[in-house]
Formats: structure tokens, C-alpha cells, sequence
């Protein structure tokens, strides 16, 4: 492994061109506070590539959204599936203009069970900003409860416009993510409710949205598996749920097993 510098000291433009020019083939590693993204290149053309969850073009493109790094390559002739789409110089172009932005969306936006609610508003008076169709929609929609998955379902709006809208409304101050979701364990009961630890109700009574309490939660599995029932709360569970029996099977769980919780009344 040949160490080639630090994002400080070097260019990643530069150094693509470089293995382009080259013709190198090889694994070009850069890693910098626990993160790790991997570019594999092939007679001098970038086949695939991977960048945390970002994968293929979009981990070119949000590659150039580091501040820092340490980079090094491998030469090797290794023959991997491509990911890979586009030309380096259309790559190279995009991530210079927009890498940056595409790395800060994904890290406010990993998957599509996160949760945005109004903001108290921006912090400088100066702040604006536009409200077309897709943001007015997803205005309305947004309750605290609502992910983003239930956004593009409910606003009928293309995922990569919410995501987009969605950015830079937080980015301006005027929503917030709010993390409701909550990992919770299995345990059977007989009541017809979900039983909660008290202190999860006050931690949810933080979202506006619960302020005046929570009355309904949903579970759900990780097979996509749902559960709604009226909710119930006392002391010493700690990550315990206690589900009627009933619920069991409709969830098809076991005590034991971990679902996810969520308010939604």
C-alpha cells in the first residue's frame, strides 16, 4: 500500500486524473474518523465505488464532500461488479459543485424512517425561504409523526424531491429532525395497550407535537409488521414493551425480539 497524502495536502481531482491518466488499476482507500470510502479503478477508469451507505455514482460525487483524509492505494488487478456509471470528468464536475451538499443530505437524511417537524424558526432575521408546490405540501404534512417514507406516500412526491425539499428547508432553520423512533424489546401482558417505560412518554412529550402526552403508539417489526394500539406508562421497564398476547401474533414476534416504537397519537 503506497500512502499518497491527506485531502489537506492533495486534490482529489487531481489524484483521479492521475490514476486516469496512469491507467492504474487498483483500490484507492480514504479514511478519516472512523468512515472509510473505497474506489476501485480499472485501467484507469473508476468501476466501483463506496462511500459509507452511498454507493456507486452518488459515493463519487459525495466523496468530494470530505473535509479531510487520508488517502492510499493498492495497485491489484481484481475484476469487481461496476457501480459505476458515469465518465470521471462528469464526476469530477458534480462533486466539485454539489458533493458537499449531497454528503450533508444523506447524513440528515440516512434512511426513510426519519421524522421532521416545524422548527421555533431561524436564528437570524435575514433568513428566507421559497415555498413552491413539493415544499407546501410536505409543510402540511409534517406533524412530528410523519416520516419520510409516509411524506412520499401520503404528499405523492418523488423520494428524491422530498429528500431534496426536505434538506433544505432544515438546512434554513425552518424544520428539525426529531428522533422518535425508539428500539424496544418484547414482553407479553394481558392488558389490551402497550406499556411503556415513563421515562420514553417524557423524552416523546420533548416533540411538540406530545406535549400534552402520548395516548397511541405504533410498533413495528423489521419485516415492515405494524401494531397500534393505546399506550400505557410506568416506571422500571426500561426498554421492555409490554404487548397483550394478541398483539404477539399479530406481529408475529416473540418476547424477546426488538420492534421499534413510535407515537402517533
Amino acid at each position: 500500500m503506497s500512502q499518497i497524502g491527506t485531502l489537506q495536502d492533495v486534490k482529489l481531482a487531481d489524484v483521479l486524473r492521475l490514476f486516469a491518466a496512469g491507467r492504474k488499476s487498483g483500490l484507492l482507500t480514504v479514511s478519516a474518523s472512523g468512515r472509510q470510502a473505497l474506489v476501485r479503478f480499472n485501467k484507469g477508469g473508476v468501476v466501483h465505488a463506496v462511500n459509507g451507505k452511498l454507493v456507486g455514482d452518488e459515493a463519487m460525487v459525495g466523496l468530494f464532500g470530505w473535509k479531510e483524509g487520508q488517502l492510499a492505494f493498492v495497485p491489484e488487478e481484481r475484476t469487481v461488479p461496476p457501480n459505476v456509471t458515469r465518465p470521471l470528468e462528469a464526476l469530477i464536475e458534480e462533486g466539485l459543485r454539489s458533493g458537499e451538499t449531497l454528503l450533508r443530505m444523506k447524513e440528515l437524511l440516512p434512511n426513510d424512517r426519519v421524522v421532521f417537524a416545524l422548527s421555533t424558526g431561524p436564528t437570524t432575521d435575514s433568513a428566507q425561504v421559497t415555498l413552491g408546490p413539493v415544499q407546501w405540501r410536505l409543510v402540511r404534512l409534517l406533524d412530528g409523526t410523519r416520516d419520510v417514507r409516509d411524506l412520499i406516500e401520503q404528499g405523492k412526491i418523488p423520494r428524491a424531491d422530498v429528500q431534496r425539499a426536505l434538506f433544505e428547508l432544515a438546512d434554513g432553520g425552518w424544520i428539525e429532525r426529531v428522533e422518535l423512533a425508539k428500539s424496544v424489546r418484547v414482553k407479553l401482558e394481558g392488558k389490551d395497550l402497550l406499556v411503556f417505560d415513563e421515562r420514553l412518554e417524557q423524552e416523546w412529550m420533548r416533540v411538540p407535537r406530545f406535549s400534552q402526552g402520548v395516548h397511541r403508539v405504533e410498533l413495528r417489526t423489521p419485516a415492515g409488521r405494524t401494531l397500534e394500539l393505546p399506550a400505557g406508562f410506568k416506571p422500571g421497564l426500561f426498554r421492555d414493551v409490554h404487548v397483550p398476547r394478541g398483539g404477539l401474533g399479530e406481529l408475529g414476534v416473540r418476547e424477546g425480539d426488538d420492534v421499534t416504537a413510535r407515537p402517533v397519537a
